[in-house]
Formats: C-alpha cells, structure tokens, sequence
C-alpha cells in the first residue's frame, strides 16, 4: 500500500492557497492561439484574394482593349475600297471585259 500523504496548504489572511490548474489556462492559451492564427490566416487569403482579383481585372482590361483593336481592324480589313485597291495593285487584277462575261442561266 502506498502511503500517500495530503499536505494542507497553508492559509494567509484567511485565504488558503491552492494549487493552479495549468490544464483550463493551457486550454485556454491554446483555443486563442488558435483563434488567432485563423484570423490572421483568413486575413491574409483575404488579402492574396484581392491581389488575384486585381490581377485578373487587369488582364480583362487588356483582352477588352485588344478585343476592340482587333473589331477595328477587321471593319478595315473588311472594306469594299481596301479590297479593290489590293485586288488591283498587288493581285493585278482589273475589272472584266463585255466579251469575258458569261451569263449563266
């Protein structure tokens, strides 16, 4: 048998002192550690979030801008006159004579 003895503790001003339990206070340190670093890491996401969405916004900008130079140049590109005058330089290609037309029926 194991002999187990209980000290008292001693008593000052008529307050008896008591043993702290670490066990709540370590629970307690642990779950606002915890809290803490999810607030920070939350608040971080939070923040890599908004540079990502930034990033993309200006990406969209561009490919916007670009979709309208591009509009642009296909209503040149697609201009009767434009069309005619490359036929006619570069292709050298000219208009048909009476006797080269064939009408088919």
């Amino acid at each position: 048998m194991s002999n187990v003895s209980i000290k008292s503790l001693p008593k000052i001003n008529g307050f008896s002192l008591s043993r702290p339990r670490i066990l709540p206070l370590l629970v307690s340190v642990t779950a606002i550690m915890a809290v803490s670093l999810f607030f920070v890491w939350s608040r971080i996401e939070a923040v890599n979030l908004e540079y990502a969405i930034s990033s993309h916004e200006s990406r969209l900008r561009e490919l916007n801008q670009e979709s309208r130079q591009l509009r642009l140049e296909v209503a040149s590109l697609r201009n009767p006159l434009r069309i005619e005058q490359v036929a006619r330089k570069e292709l050298g290609l000219r208009m048909p004579t009476p006797n080269q037309v064939i009408i088919v029926e």
